[in-house]
Order: structure tokens, then sequence, then C-alpha cells
């Protein structure tokens, strides 16, 4: 599925700083998220459409709260991965059987149509080239694949953190800018909920791209 060897380095200032303040953040985002949090997550998942055999990468994985979910409707293979290694070493430590492998999304290692399902779930926000970010994501899928794009907060939370200022992050994108983004990587928005604790952004990869 991927190359050891060939696995990048955060080396962009953005990647590199997100790497720091992640990792400094481990303990605090492994602990059991609230019920109405997990109801978000799993409509997440769900939104997926995920059916049995297929292969899965949850990028920006954190500590793998999407993880069990995603388990739940029986992949044949789940990957993850994260900028963050202290994050990485509790998913390995709590999912031995998952790869999971530090890069940014943006040059991923993953082969060329090898994926069914990307889930970039609270991070998109994060990347500092979301084009390039897309464009990988829409490479790795094979045709009829999807891209979800969620945050179990809502737009709102992603702004908040955004007025902070102590991490980059960016409003999350509009349909249509979404759309704008995702037309020249040969995928297309299916459906698109921006709701107050709810954002869901699936994109498929249009057949004989």
């Amino acid at each position: 599925m991927y190359e050891r060897d060939q696995l990048p380095d955060a080396t962009t200032e953005v990647a590199a700083h997100q790497r720091l303040y992640f990792n400094r953040l481990a303990e605090i985002f492994d602990v059991p998220q609230a019920e109405e949090v997990m109801d978000r997550l799993r409509q997440i998942v769900a939104s997926a459409d995920l059916h049995p055999g297929e292969t899965v990468l949850d990028v920006g994985t954190g500590t793998g709260v999407l993880i069990p979910l995603i388990q739940s409707y029986r992949p044949s293979l789940v990957l993850a991965c994260d900028l963050a290694e202290r994050m990485l070493a509790r998913v390995r430590q709590r999912y031995p059987h998952v790869p999971a492998f530090q890069c940014d999304i943006v040059r991923s290692p993953v082969k060329a149509a090898s994926l069914d399902v990307i889930f970039m779930n609270a991070m998109f926000g994060n990347l500092a080239d979301k084009r390039a970010a897309c464009s990988n994501a829409a490479q790795a899928l094979r045709p009829g694949g999807r891209l979800i794009v969620g945050h179990p907060e809502g737009r709102a939370f992603v702004d908040h953190l955004h007025a902070a200022g102590e991490l980059f992050i960016e409003s999350l994108p509009t349909r249509e800018e979404f759309e704008a983004l995702l037309g020249p990587t040969g995928m297309e928005v299916i459906s698109y909920c921006d709701e107050p604790k709810l954002f869901v952004m699936v994109a498929g990869k249009i057949r004989g791209s």
C-alpha cells in the first residue's frame, strides 16, 4: 500500500508547527468523547457509505477516534496517518493491526488508485495547501472512491480557533469553494452539510478520471 522508505518528513513551516502543536496535545486528545460528539462522528463515518472489504485512509487520525467507527463497517484495511508522532504512538498501541504512518497528506505516500474512502476529519482547515491535498487524495482514490471532509463541532468552532490565532487554521470551504477546489482533480461534490454542530462534505471520484 505504501513504501516506508518513501515516507516524506513534514518539512514545511506550517506542517512543522502543526506537528509540534498537536504533539503537545496528545494526552488531552486521548480521552473519551462526549456521547453527543460520538453521535456526530458516527454521522460523519456513515456519510461515506462504506461497504465491507473496502480500503480506508483516516487522515489526521489523531489518537484514532474514527478507527473503531470505521471498523464497524468491516473494511478490508484501515490505514491511518498524522503529522504528530505522539498521536500516532497511541494509535499504534491501541490498534496495532492498523498501519499508521507519519506524513503530510499534501505529499502522501499512498499508491495511486489504492483506496476506496479517505476521511479528513477535524483537520481540513489546518491544511496549508488544500489544493495539493485534494489532488493527492483524488490520485489515491479508485474511480468511484469517496473523500469525506468532516468536523463534529462545525464551522463556528473552526472559526473560533482561527480567531484565537494559536494555530494555522482556516474556515471550512463553502460548497461552491469545494466544487472549485475539487473539479480539476476529477472529483465532484455529492453532498454538503453545514449545520451549527456538524460539517460534512462528501465528494466522489468520477469514474474514468
